[in-house]
């Protein structure tokens, strides 16, 4: 017997399926964005033009990671394994643009120092600053930051505050955190030549805006927006902690010959990412 013909959805039955897969997509989403999303990350890979570049210097890669948050909310297994992949990239030197830890007082300090212990930053050049979660949860306690600083260093990491170092005729500034009111521009290019390739390591992209980079002309390297963390069509990304909201990720051009470059980090202070993948950042130097 042939079954009976079916009968047309009633608009009650068709607003019913509506919701249901307006809440099926939506708990979707959530799941993808706690569980998935913070912990896929994608390498991405970019040439570094440098004018006066000494000749061996080209072709070498430099990897840059930010934005650890190790402490009680990022999963640290997660962190281990993506910082013991780093060999993976064959990197020739390592930098870290700040915010290595997340902490209410002193207690995360030693997880961190652990933590680095983990990756290749003790068999690297690795350079470092901080961000304003390495001062502890007030961004001021200055305590905390010195102690991260002597444990971090003695790992071999060049951790600068304001400074600047040179290897293999590449200069490596450093500038403190501007959340903290410890940038000096100042003092970090005091013994800088600018006819050397530079790059300067600043956890704030904000600092990109300061008066004082007259006579820089190399590459600014970032963190601290994780790329707002959730980034939807259209509208973007709601919240990010920068002034200058273009400078939320990635490449942005500068005037002077300036380049400014934005990680959008590892970790997390929220267990959330949509739209924004945590990332690591594989520079090849080039001659301009």
């Amino acid at each position: 017997m042939p079954s009976p013909d079916r009968q047309p959805l009633t608009r009650r039955q068709w607003l019913g399926r509506i919701a249901a897969g307006g809440v099926t997509l939506a708990l979707g989403s959530y799941a993808y964005a706690w569980r998935i999303e913070p912990h896929w990350v994608e390498v991405t890979h970019r040439t570094m033009p440098l004018a006066n570049l000494p000749p061996a210097l080209a072709g070498k890669r430099l990897v840059q990671i930010s934005d650890l948050h190790v402490g009680p909310v990022v999963d640290n297994a997660y962190l281990r394994g993506v910082l013991r992949r780093l060999t993976d990239l064959e990197p020739d030197y390592l930098v870290i643009t700040g915010d290595l830890m997340s902490c209410f007082h002193r207690e995360t300090i030693d997880l961190a120092v652990e933590t680095l212990r983990d990756s290749p930053v003790v068999n690297l050049p690795t350079f470092a600053v901080l961000g304003n979660h390495d001062y502890s949860e007030n961004f001021h306690n200055l305590h905390v930051a010195d102690e991260l600083t002597d444990k971090v260093r003695d790992l071999g990491v060049t951790l600068l505050r304001n400074e600047s170092t040179v290897i293999d005729g590449l200069q490596i500034a450093g500038c403190d955190d501007r959340w903290a009111r410890r940038t000096d521009l100042n003092a970090t290019f005091a013994r800088v030549d600018h006819t050397r390739p530079t790059i300067c390591l600043a956890h704030n992209p904000d600092i990109a805006d300061l008066p004082d980079w007259s006579t820089f002309g190399g590459w600014i390297l970032s963190g601290h927006t994780h790329g707002g963390q959730c980034r939807f069509p259209i509208i973007g990304a709601p919240v990010l902690p920068i002034k200058n909201k273009a400078y939320a990720r990635g490449h942005v051009s500068l005037n002077g010959g300036r380049n400014l470059y934005v990680n959008r980090g590892l970790g997390y202070t929220r267990r959330i990412r949509f739209g924004v993948r945590p990332e690591v950042t594989v520079f090849t130097l080039t001659p301009v």
